[in-house]
Order: structure tokens, then sequence, then C-alpha cells
């Protein structure tokens, strides 16, 4: 008889817990700051504005080598251009090719950061999905993109740490999916996350099975990526079925350690 080793592989933003909301408030804050300073003015509507600025935010990360992860700084200049006529194209290159801040946005942006450290609160079903899971004896590692120890941090502040086998900070493509893989004895991996490319092509190359999670937050180079998951779930807890079950292996990992990307 073949034993199965299951092991559950999880995105952390947006997935785990809602940062898109903290960032819309925040944007939404530093758009309005932005029109103080220039005296020109966005979509009044919190939606029309937040859509807005949203165009320009995706396009600066989209020409931008730490993509979504770009300096704040700019995104308040370039929220300048646009304002100014420039398209959201235009004004997201002519930030990105200006490395230098304006000092007219410096206390608008010190807010906007600010306001980015707000803990963002979990997403329906995701301790119950998670202590389920490890009370079923599946280990449970945290993908993300992010920086290892905000990832962390963000896991103990929610009470979390203890159902978590391990953290990793990767770039997501296949090869380093296949990587993560190599050193466990699991024979069953699975990848739950809310970014198509990333999160679902990315591991189905890799042998995973899929696990959709939609969230609020989709970047224009993903509303034409075709999504082809496994599964698709509504809230987190949906998982349980699909994950825990009679076979499940022994913790394979019981140390956190740090991925640099």
């Amino acid at each position: 008889m073949v034993i199965v080793q299951k092991h559950l592989f999880t995105d952390a933003d947006n997935t785990l817990w809602d940062t898109n909301a903290v960032f819309a408030a925040a944007q939404l804050g530093l758009l309005r700051a932005v029109e103080t300073v220039t005296g020109l003015k966005a979509p009044e509507a919190e939606d029309q504005g937040l859509a807005f600025l949203r165009d320009v935010d995706q396009r600066i990360a989209a020409a931008h080598s730490l993509r979504l992860g770009y300096p704040p700084h700019m995104l308040a200049q370039a929220l300048a251009f646009a304002l100014s006529g420039s398209s959201a194209t235009r004004a997201a290159g002519r930030a990105v090719g200006n490395s230098n801040s304006d000092p007219d946005f410096d206390s608008a942006v010190a807010l906007h950061i600010e306001k980015l450290r707000e803990r963002p609160v979990l997403r329906c079903g995701v301790r119950e999905g998670l202590e389920a899971i490890a009370n079923a004896g599946v280990p449970i590692t945290v993908v993300t993109e992010d920086k290892f120890d905000r990832c962390r941090a963000l896991i103990e502040a929610h009470g979390l740490i203890h159902l978590i086998a391990d953290v990793v900070s990767i770039r997501k493509t296949p090869d380093a999916y296949t990587d993560l893989r190599q050193p466990l004895a699991a024979t069953h991996a699975f990848m739950v996350g809310d970014q198509p490319d990333r999160d679902i092509a990315a591991a189905a190359l890799a042998g995973f099975e899929t696990i959709y999670f939609p969230s609020a937050f989709l970047p224009f180079w993903n509303t034409d990526v075709e999504v082809r998951p496994d599964h698709k779930i509504t809230r987190f807890d949906e998982i349980i079925p699909l994950v825990s079950g009679p076979d499940n292996g022994a913790w394979a990992i019981d140390s956190h350690r740090k991925v640099v990307k």
C-alpha cells in the first residue's frame, strides 16, 4: 500500500489576510493628499478614485524591477503627473525614470507608509482551515513574495505561528516551486492562492494540486490569464475536505528558515 504524504503550501497576502483592504485605504489617502498639494482633482467617488490610482500603481509595478514593491514616493509623483493629464502609462514611466523623491509629497508619503503598516484582517475561514489541516497532520508552508520578516510577524500577530511548519520568501516560478518540493517527503503537494499566474499557473507546472482563492486584488497583467485550477473556493476553510484525509503524512519540516529572493 502506498502511503500518501501530503503538504499544504499557501500564499500569504490576499490569501491568508486581506492586504488589499489595507492598501486601498492607504492609497486613497495618498491620492487625496496629492490632490491637496497639486490643486488637481481625481474622481471623487471612492471606487472611481481607487480605479484611477490602481491604473497608475500597476503601470509602475509593470515597469519597475521590484514590481509591486516599488518605492512609494514613485506613486505620489506618478499620480501628480496623471492628475496633470498624462496617461497612466506615461505617468508611471516618468516616475520610474526619476529616482528622486519630490519633497512636496514627503509628508503624504510618510503617512501612506504608516497606514500600510496596519495589520490586515484574516480572510474568511483562514483560522478554521489552518487549524483543521494542521490537526489532520498535514504540514503547512507559507510561501510569500513579500519580506520574510513581515510575513512571519503577521502570522505571529494573528496567533497562527503554532500551525505553520515553515515560512519561505521566494520569487514564485515553476522552478522555485519544484525546489520547494525536493527536500520534502511529500508525494502530494497542494498550493492555495489568489493570483492566477504566480500562485496557480506556476505551481501547476511544478506538479502541485492547485486551489484558487480569488481576492479583490487582480492586477491588469492577470486579467487575461486563463485560470485552470484544480479547485476554486470562496472561503479558506473549504480546503479542509480537499487536503485533509485518512492518509496524511508526518510533519516534513520542523523549523523556520529564511529564503532570500
